[in-house]
């Protein structure tokens, strides 16, 4: 190389270096180009340039370089940088493979590795992976790692509830969100809500601290809001968890994951209430993009919700769509089978929809059960339940009990029934767990006709001896097996009998009298009145002052401060001045009765004029019942009578 092409390169690389140094990646960038322009072989300056387009957000454009075959030679070392470039262009597997052909695992592709696996929901390898790397690193960014290994936590929580993850300390508002949500996961949401609080109130702080603004602090503890939100939701406040995505969403946060997760809860809130609104919400939801922004356990949920909106907005075919998609990528068959049912069902095609329930079998058979039910086949809801796997479960041997009661086929139930004991009869923990299940066998054998006698009977003594076997401390249930053994076995009900308690330490209230009497054939409600009358009537029984009526007590009449009690009061003192005797109208002063609307002429108020009006024969009889009135009438009469002859007396 000659001196002056040595020169030119030294100066290349100083100028590269100074705009490395400033954060300038596109004059750097340029840079590298003249570095290689004048040293096309310059593994640092190749390595540089890689750097630039990566600051740059140009991953397309550095994968291309790293995988040119011109270019092998110069990256073949740059195993980190192509893996982190696949990464971010979202080809999690492509980038795995790269990491795992790297001869040496750096601390750096350790860290990659680890990001990697995670976006692969591979939680458990990832967790291990985080364990080794916080075990083995010590710098600036263990907090960083500890709240990547809490997240990773939270996701082995949401699988697997029960499984027994390690803790951390929430000395910052990540581990505490992480830990908050961890217990959501586990579905502890009363202990997730003031731990994601303090999150909450440590993420403010923290951002006004490190000079944000209010509305800075306000975004970034978004996605806090929404889990608290959520926790909300699953505690049955549907309201307080409205408001709250409400209020995140009228912020509009940048997060796009975020607005998908807030806007489906919303729609899930909604139900068939606000089909548009729920519309507009999914929009939010399904956005392009958004694939690789959330997991698939959250994809799936967004696609169930999709599907059953479909039901609620009456678009059978989008609702197919969507259960297509719910099997393929997310392997959702029976859910994807139950939301197909019900739009058929809604279609009026029941037996499709049966049809395809009994094809995926399983629990699924009760919902064609249902199904069936609403069809009004009882007889075949009767006949599945009876086949399937869960006949000897206590809601299906309910459901049973009461479908053949309702057909009156007791002796069907009564046989299910004796099937039930003969299935439980050697689990004595089972037998004393289903006490219901044996009293209602009791009742369907009693009930039972065709079976003998003695065969019903001993059914029902079993049944019962079950019962009096869970409850042995219930004298009610010991009673009604020692009556059921007394029809097949009265040695041993004798013998039963013995133990139960006195009649009179089980009853003290009953009226021998009443009982002896006629009138309980009448019924029980004459029997009541019949013992309460004898009650009332007996001197001396207790509590009986409290049926008599309460006398009222006299107050005191209240008299204004200045009552003369020397004189009578006014008989006229309720009304008003211009209508009592005494009252004088001043000379001079000419006052109208205006009567009609404001503004009316003088003219026009004759009409209005009740006075000159004649009277109707109901008006009259609503005013001879008004004292108020007569006593105007006549006190106005009088004035003008009493006018009329002083004048008279004047002109003589």
């Amino acid at each position: 190389m000659s001196a002056n092409k040595e020169n030119n390169l030294v100066q290349a690389y100083i100028e590269l270096n100074k705009f490395c140094q400033s954060g300038d990646y596109d004059r750097a960038l340029k840079a590298t180009g003249k570095v290689l322009q004048i040293a096309p072989n310059e593994q640092k300056a190749f390595h540089c340039k890689i750097v630039c387009l990566i600051q740059l957000h140009n991953f397309k454009e550095a994968l291309a370089v790293l995988c040119n075959p011109k270019n092998a030679a110069l990256a073949a070392d740059l195993h980190f940088e192509k893996a982190y470039a696949q990464y971010r262009l979202n080809c999690p597997k492509e980038a795995l493979q790269t990491v795992d052909n790297a001869p040496e695992l750096t601390p750096a592709l350790k860290e990659l590795r680890a990001q990697i696996l995670y976006r692969l929901e591979q939680y458990q390898d990832c967790y291990n992976l985080y364990r080794d790397i916080v075990k083995n690193t010590t710098d600036e960014y263990e907090d960083e790692r500890k709240a990547n290994m809490s997240a990773v936590v939270a996701n082995l929580a949401a699988l697997n509830p029960s499984a027994d993850l390690p803790q951390f300390e929430e000395h910052t508002y990540e581990l505490s969100y992480n830990a908050g949500s961890t217990l959501a996961m586990r579905g502890k949401y009363n202990e997730a809500l003031p731990v994601l609080k303090r999150a909450e109130h440590s993420c403010s702080e923290s951002v006004l601290e490190d000079g944000g603004t209010e509305e800075e602090a306000k975004e970034e503890a978004a996605i806090i809001r929404v889990q608290q939100a959520y926790c909300l939701q699953q505690m049955g406040k549907e309201k307080e968890a409205m408001t709250i995505y409400q209020n995140v969403l009228k912020d509009k946060p940048s997060d796009q994951a975020l607005v998908a997760i807030a806007s489906n809860n919303i729609v899930v809130i909604n139900r068939d209430g606000n089909v548009f609104d729920s519309r507009k919400r999914m929009k939010a939801a399904t956005a392009d993009g958004l694939e690789h922004k959330l997991n698939s356990r959250q994809r799936a949920a967004i696609t169930y919700n999709q599907a059953i909106l479909a039901i609620y907005s009456n678009q059978p075919d989008f609702c197919k769509q969507c259960c297509v998609k719910l099997v393929r990528e997310f392997g959702g068959d029976r859910r994807a089978a139950l939301v197909e049912a019900s739009s058929l069902t809604k279609e009026g095609k029941r037996q499709q929809a049966v049809t395809l329930l009994l094809k995926h079998g399983g629990d699924l058979t009760l919902a064609a059960a249902q199904v069936l039910l609403s069809q009004g086949d009882r007889k075949g809801a009767v006949k599945l339940l009876e086949e399937s796997e869960f006949k000897y479960r206590p809601g299906v041997i309910g459901v049973l009990c009461t479908l053949l009661s309702a057909d009156n086929e007791y002796e069907k139930a009564s046989q299910m029934f004796s099937d039930v004991y003969e299935h439980y009869k050697n689990d004595d923990e089972r037998v004393c767990a289903l006490v219901c299940v044996w009293r209602a066998a009791a009742g369907a054998h009693g009930r039972a006709a065709r079976p003998p006698p003695q065969r019903r009977f001993a059914a029902a003594a079993a049944a019962h001896e079950a019962v009096a076997r869970a409850a042995p401390h219930d004298t009610r249930s010991l009673a009604r097996l020692v009556k059921a053994l007394a029809q097949h076995d009265p040695r041993r009900a004798k013998q039963l009998a013995q133990s139960l308690p006195p009649l009179h330490d089980l009853e003290t209230k009953i009226d021998i009298d009443a009982l002896e009497s006629s009138k309980w054939m009448m019924g029980a409600k004459v029997v009541k009145k019949t013992v309460q009358s004898k009650q009332e009537q007996s001197p001396g029984t207790p509590g009986s002052e409290l049926g008599k009526k309460k006398l009222k007590r006299k107050r005191k009449t209240k008299l204004p401060p200045n009552a003369d009690l020397s004189r009578p009061p006014d008989p006229e003192r309720w009304l008003p001045k211009y209508e009592r005797t005494a009252y004088r109208k001043r000379r001079g002063v000419r006052r109208d009765v205006i009567k009609g609307s404001q503004g009316m002429s003088t003219t026009a108020t004759d009409q209005y004029d009740m006075s000159k009006q004649q009277t109707t024969p109901t008006a009259a009889a609503s005013t001879a019942k008004s004292p108020r009135v007569d006593k105007q009438a006549e006190s106005a009469w009088s004035r003008k009578q009493q006018q009329k002859k002083k004048g008279k007396g004047r002109k003589w």
